[in-house]
């Protein structure tokens, strides 16, 4: 299933359409484009560049590969000491946990302790093998994260520990990037950073986003149209990045029950309020499966998802109506 940005016509009556400008930065380990509705070209670069201005403290904090960002300094003292963290990135911590529970643990960011196995940038010479996967699995757990609120540190308790924010932290910078445009009064725009995107007003001529999603058999026919106000949505596709054994393809999304990539789902796709939450849902429906991961959104409530799995039956909540012609 993909998913197409288009725009339906509104009405504007007599008043000169506004602009519409982008840009794209390579930023969080992915491609970032910042569309925005600006009087003029000039406005809205200037508005872009607050936005991506944004996006980049979020990616100073959480980029587990620079050694000064807060992610390398909480994976570094493992088994040492605790760790004082920005106020922001507390609550980022607190929210990931938060969300961990919401999903019995399909969604961890401590699953990061994995990496020392499991590596998807073509450097993995064999698969582990069962033994291998059981002496690193106590190392992931959530709840072995330690926060403690008076000092604001985080601490991972066991050498080996890792946590890793990419997923829900790009949702993050998505979404300080949106309410920075909204606290400028930017009358409409959209904020992709890889699979996460956030919508808001209109573009330039006063068309409304829509969000087109098509059926992964029919190539190319849209099942729905759904407009995106002041929303977001996420994709995670389980075969972004993968590895190959044999016959067998392993995609990168984690198991953290089982320190094996989850199995059953080929595509998740979660509409929410905020990019944060579709993000981290969209990664957990993954590891749900769809049938678990339907009734979680349906329980959830103000939340969609559409979850394809390997075979390519198409899963969607009550919310979408989704039919095949």
């Amino acid at each position: 299933m993909l998913l197409y940005l288009f725009a339906l016509p509104g009405v504007w009556g007599q008043q000169d359409p506004l602009v519409t400008v982008r840009r794209t930065e390579r930023l969080l380990g992915t491609e970032v484009t910042v569309t925005v509705t600006a009087e003029n070209e000039e406005i809205g670069f200037i508005h872009i560049e607050e936005a991506l201005s944004e996006m980049r403290q979020v990616a100073g904090w959480i980029s587990s590969r620079d050694p000064v960002s807060v992610t390398h300094a909480i994976n570094a003292n493992a088994g040492l000491q605790p760790v004082s963290v920005p106020r922001e990135i507390y609550s980022l911590l607190e929210r990931a946990i938060q969300i961990s529970e919401l999903t019995s643990g399909a969604f961890d960011i401590t699953d990061a302790a994995l990496d020392t196995l499991w590596r998807f940038d073509g450097s993995m010479a064999q698969i582990p093998g069962a033994e291998d996967v059981a002496g690193v699995l106590p190392l992931v757990g959530y709840r072995n994260l330690v926060l403690d609120a008076g000092n604001r540190t985080a601490y991972l308790p066991e050498k080996g520990m890792k946590i890793n924010l990419d997923a829900i932290g790009r949702g993050y910078a998505v979404d300080r990037a949106k309410d920075r445009m909204l606290d400028k009064q930017v009358p409409g725009g959209t904020i992709q950073a890889g699979g996460d995107l956030s919508a808001w007003g209109t573009r330039g001529s006063g068309d409304k986003w829509l969000l087109g999603i098509s059926d992964p058999i029919n190539i190319g026919q849209i099942l729905r149209w759904v407009p995106l106000i002041e929303s977001s949505v996420s994709i995670v596709r389980t075969d972004a990045q993968f590895v190959r054994s044999g016959d067998r393809t392993y995609g990168y999304i984690m198991d953290p029950h089982t320190g094996f990539p989850a199995e059953g789902v080929a595509q998740a796709t979660v509409l929410a309020r905020n990019a944060e939450l579709s993000s981290a849902l969209a990664h957990a429906l993954c590891v749900l499966g769809p049938e678990n991961g339907i009734r979680l959104i349906e329980y959830l409530g103000d939340t969609e998802a559409v979850i394809v799995d390997d075979a390519g039956i198409m899963y969607w909540t009550s919310g979408l109506s989704l039919s095949r012609e």
